[in-house]
């Protein structure tokens, strides 16, 4: 399957300010299951362009727009992707990770320190635990380790409403149970940090999600359709890293398009710099997304 993707995100000022370089983590990253075939950036202002792969693998285009003065600073990405079909429970474990509770053994272990809960504490998750032994109803063990994280993905998406957020920024988990709202990044960051509290190594995946549409207006799954999207991913020796969507209470299939991946959410933000001006300046920003299947001619 190919499917084209436009995306707009387009920043308004209340004056003429000056940009620093802004870094777009806006390109998918190849897979065998996946091909990027075409990919362009164009901005307002005009802007010289270079790629970067940071330390995670992920492929970043870094924007430059010298000296220019502008009201407006817009974004317009454009690709088109290949992507093969793919079952998410198409995988062996090692026998040793089949349950839940196991142990990461070397070399693998040492690898995945930066996506453990052990590399440090996550702010405001007090109450993740009492969380996820109390309303998501977790076992202390399971002999299904699969089924164990489906459940508590499921979970989430049960107690958590879905809104949207274009804004910078992510809740804690703390504030998430607390609303029992959230954007999806909100709800991967609490899925994140309940399974690192109980021994799994995971990271924040962000990307897009094609959803396919089934009616006028309608689609088949996506509670977050028309913005970019965000989930986790949980390693699983034998397997590798498996993605949880708990915005859709899914596990991720080849639907799921990642353009960045980190143990940190806030360091892969799809658009990241800053503006300049010699007095106060305030800004609005619009997000607009499209993802389609292309189809061949007849």
């Amino acid at each position: 399957m190919r499917v084209s993707v436009k995306h707009t995100t387009r920043h308004q000022y209340d004056g003429p300010v000056n940009f620093s370089e802004h870094a777009l983590y806006l390109r998918p990253l190849d897979s065998h299951l996946r091909h990027v075939e075409q990919f362009a950036v164009e901005t307002v202002p005009a802007s010289t362009q270079r790629w970067v792969r940071d330390a995670y693998g992920n492929i970043v285009l870094a924007c430059n727009f010298g000296l220019n003065e502008s009201t407006v600073l817009e974004f317009v990405t454009r690709m088109q992707v290949t992507i093969t079909d793919d079952n998410p429970f198409d995988f062996i474990l090692e026998s040793y990770a089949t349950g839940f509770p196991f142990t990461y053994q070397e070399p693998e272990a040492k690898a995945l320190l930066p996506f453990l809960g052990s590399s440090g504490r996550t702010p405001g998750a007090l109450r993740v635990m009492e969380w996820v032994h109390g309303s998501a109803g977790a076992p202390k063990q399971h002999s299904d380790v699969v089924q164990f994280l489906a459940d508590l993905n499921s979970a989430v998406h049960r107690e958590i409403a879905y809104v949207r957020r274009d804004e910078e920024g992510i809740q804690t988990p703390d504030t998430t149970l607390e609303l029992k709202t959230g954007s999806c990044r909100d709800m991967a960051v609490l899925f994140i940090s309940a399974v690192r509290k109980l021994g799994f190594a995971a990271r924040f995946a962000s990307g897009y999600l094609f959803d396919p549409p089934v009616g006028e207006g309608e689609h088949a799954f996506n509670r977050a359709v028309g913005s970019m999207h965000a989930w986790a991913e949980v390693y699983l020796p034998g397997a590798g890293w498996k993605g949880f969507d708990s915005t859709n209470g899914i596990l991720a299939n080849s639907y799921f398009i990642p353009s960045a991946v980190s143990h940190d959410p806030s360091s892969v933000d799809p658009i990241q710099g800053k503006y300049f001006s010699n007095k106060p300046t305030s800004s609005t920003m619009a997000v607009d997304l499209i993802i389609e299947e292309i189809k061949d001619a007849p």
